[in-house]
């Protein structure tokens, strides 16, 4: 994986992708540092597994908390497109999944390309995506809690 790739595709987080509520907008700004802390492990000269592993685990959960947050508000508002959403949402968590368990199975050039994806679908999906919701989400629909709290509730 070249440098260059990922550092092109890699923008940070601007304005125009805000979908007008800050909890959303913060989860989203992570995702972009958890693909550049990703990249970086993978680009250093050191071994980095473990690095790489526990920063797969956090997109990993980040991606199911994440989800679970906007799919919540969604429905709190009625949204019409939640099902087709809800859909996209779940084939990039069977791709980061699997990418993760090929990693952790010993293919550790699974994970090389997973910045890129992660920063070209996510980039993809707010401007496209999430951009669809934004005149329906309202801060009142949206839980603002750590995203662990919302993991606990999901699970129980």
């Amino acid at each position: 994986m070249g440098a260059e790739t990922v550092q092109s595709a890699t923008p940070d987080w601007t304005p125009e992708m805000s979908v007008g509520n800050d909890t959303l907008d913060s989860d989203h700004k992570a995702f972009f540092d958890i693909a550049r802390l990703l990249y970086d492990s993978l680009s250093a000269k050191q071994d980095q597994g473990m690095i790489i592993t526990s920063t797969l685990m956090i997109l990993e959960e980040y991606v199911d908390g994440h989800f679970l947050r906007e799919e919540k508000a969604l429905k709190a508002v009625g949204y019409t497109q939640l099902a087709e959403h809800h859909h996209k949402h779940r084939k990039f968590q069977a791709r980061v999944r699997a990418i993760s368990e090929t990693y952790q199975s010993g293919t550790k050039s699974a994970a090389d390309d997973l910045p890129n994806l992660v920063i070209q679908w996510l980039t993809h999906h707010i401007l496209n995506e999430d951009m669809q919701y934004k005149r329906w989400i309202r801060d009142s629909a949206v839980d603002p809690r750590p995203l662990a709290f919302l993991a606990v509730e999901a699970a129980g």
